[in-house]
């Protein structure tokens, strides 16, 4: 089992691990992991692994049930080495600041509509989220977006707590996925925006919304019956 570092500080750029084990020569498993998993629409993080003075770069990490499976660049690590991890800061951070403007944007649609979120995937460069509101075009979604902007401004910190699931159940709308059923997890990870906003996730965060940036609307789209995309990228 993996012991999954960056949901405690997403901050954390490096740590010693162990490799646990090696399969095909370059997915390693490591017991203690600093990379994201691709998953829940946030993309994989990559960086370094380095033994011996020898460097492998994660090009993919994947979540494989309790493991985290990273993917290097090239053989060489063997179970039992001790390496050093280390992150591509860069891309994470961005991809940090993109998931908590999500957070933001998707609550302001969720309070002027109800919608709830039927598709998502953030880039490092823009992303999009899909929602199951009639009414959207770039008009209504630039007044989501200025909205959006105000709440950053206010410097919101932003927090993680662990929750037994009884009491998760007691938050209202602590899942915003459309037909998503809750986690079926005895303890659940909940990220919260001050008051704002409260959501279940199991991504990477800023630790203040004064980091995020600010959004800009990039495009929206109409995918279907009360299906509806808007794209945005984040400005400094």
């Amino acid at each position: 089992m993996t012991k999954e570092l960056y949901w405690k500080n997403a901050y954390q750029k490096n740590a010693p691990a162990t490799v646990q084990s090696v399969n095909n020569e370059k997915f390693v498993v490591l017991d203690q992991s600093i990379f994201y998993p691709n998953g829940g629409g946030q993309p994989t993080d990559t960086g370094k692994l380095s033994h011996n003075n020898e460097e492998f770069n994660v090009v993919f990490a994947k979540k494989m049930g309790k493991d985290i499976s990273l993917e290097v660049d090239k053989p060489g690590l063997k179970e039992g080495d001790s390496i050093e991890s280390k992150l591509n800061w860069e891309r994470r951070f961005a991809l940090m600041r993109m998931h908590t403007s999500s957070h933001v944007l998707a609550k302001i649609i969720f309070n002027e509509t109800g919608s709830l979120i039927t598709g998502n995937q953030l880039e490092t460069e823009k992303s999009r989220m899909d929602f199951n509101v009639s009414e959207f075009n770039r008009e209504i979604s630039e007044n989501y977006i200025q909205k959006a902007n105000e709440i950053i401004k206010q410097n919101i910190s932003v927090s993680v707590e662990f929750l037994e699931r009884e009491k998760a159940l007691q938050k209202p709308d602590l899942v915003r996925l459309k037909d998503i059923m809750p986690p079926n997890l005895k303890t659940w990870r909940v990220v919260s925006i001050g008051d704002f906003d409260v959501q279940a996730d199991g991504g990477t965060h800023v630790k203040n919304t004064s980091e995020i940036g600010t959004l800009k609307l990039l495009k929206t789209e109409n995918k279907g019956t009360e299906n509806r995309r808007i794209y945005w990228n984040l400005e400094p």
